[in-house]
């Protein structure tokens, strides 16, 4: 997981993404990085949790209205959090070799997805050899970015299983056994999504109103009953399609005029992943410790101590 600087070198140009359209497979490669949207995300989302300020999940000023700091930092606007982290994450210019390789790293990245598909296994030969070719001493940096790209837009990590051929086989992130791949945009996994709503849902404490929850998604490109030009209308996928499966719960909100409904965890997220893996994934994100979310953290080990 990556800061913004990592995340603008996975934003692949539009012609080749428009290029995939007509390729057997995917048929789609992002543009938008979910890398750059989850760190958006965590700054905004520890503001509204309050980390060392007291609110209340419950309460219904937060039900009808997202605090203005969230929207703030998730828009881009200076936050106190932001703002003091920003001498730790001084951005570098992306090395301008990446620009020459951009679209070597595009087709890796198509490949992979066909692999993730297939459900088979790769190594670094065949990716010399089928996708590559002459990389010279530009595979590490080839590598590095399309694997970086699975995982920050997919939720896809890149195991290795044999050091001595470098092979390698695709899971999805945090132990989800789930891909999102027959619902909303057909073969494109949606593991990231899923695990970004996951950690809405905590650091808001277990539970985020529907209107705080959209507010998030809205500034990240994903509008409810809206296509979104990868995964699919997101509020299906949200509220039906990863309700089904049973990573989310979609609750109506007692005593709400007109009815409001809030997102928690579902059984099958409880079952598969920890509120620490959450925590930690979205902190690599972030370049951040842990622990500098204080109460989740905290809530996390004692998750993590009830779970032994």
């Amino acid at each position: 997981m990556h800061h913004a600087q990592d995340s603008q070198r996975c934003n692949l140009p539009e012609r080749e993404v428009l290029s995939l359209k007509g390729r057997q497979g995917t048929g789609i490669v992002p543009r938008v990085p979910i890398a750059e949207e989850a760190e958006a995300t965590a700054t905004a989302a520890v503001k509204v949790s309050g980390e060392g300020t007291p609110s209340s999940p419950e309460s219904s000023q937060r039900a009808s209205t997202p605090p203005t700091d969230f929207m703030g930092s998730i828009s881009g606007g200076p936050s106190d959090e932001a703002s003091g982290n920003q001498g730790e994450q001084k951005e570098e210019p992306v090395p301008p070799v990446l620009d020459v390789l951009r679209p070597k790293i595009f087709d890796l990245v198509w490949f992979l997805l066909l692999k993730f598909q297939r459900k088979e296994l790769t190594t670094k030969a065949e990716m010399l050899e089928r996708v590559i070719s002459n990389p010279g001493e530009h595979y590490p940096l080839l590598f590095s970015e399309a694997s970086e790209c699975m995982e920050v837009i997919f939720g896809i990590d890149m195991i290795k299983l044999n050091p001595f051929v470098h092979s390698y086989v695709l899971v999805r992130s945090l132990g989800l056994t789930y891909d999102g791949m027959m619902h909303g945009t057909q073969g494109i996994p949606k593991t990231d999504l899923i695990i970004t709503a996951l950690f809405l849902i905590f650091i808001e404490g277990n539970r985020i109103t529907e209107e705080t929850f959209w507010s998030v998604f809205d500034k990240l490109g994903f509008y409810a009953g809206r296509d979104h030009f990868m995964f699919g209308e997101p509020r299906k996928l949200f509220t039906e399609d990863f309700v089904q499966e049973g990573y989310l719960e979609y609750r109506p909100i007692p005593n709400t005029d007109p009815a409001q409904h809030a997102f928690l965890w579902g059984p099958r997220a409880h079952a598969e992943t920890t509120k620490m893996k959450v925590l930690e994934y979205f902190a690599r994100a972030t370049k951040r410790d842990p622990q500098s979310y204080p109460e989740r953290y905290a809530e996390a080990l004692r998750d993590e101590g009830e779970r032994a």
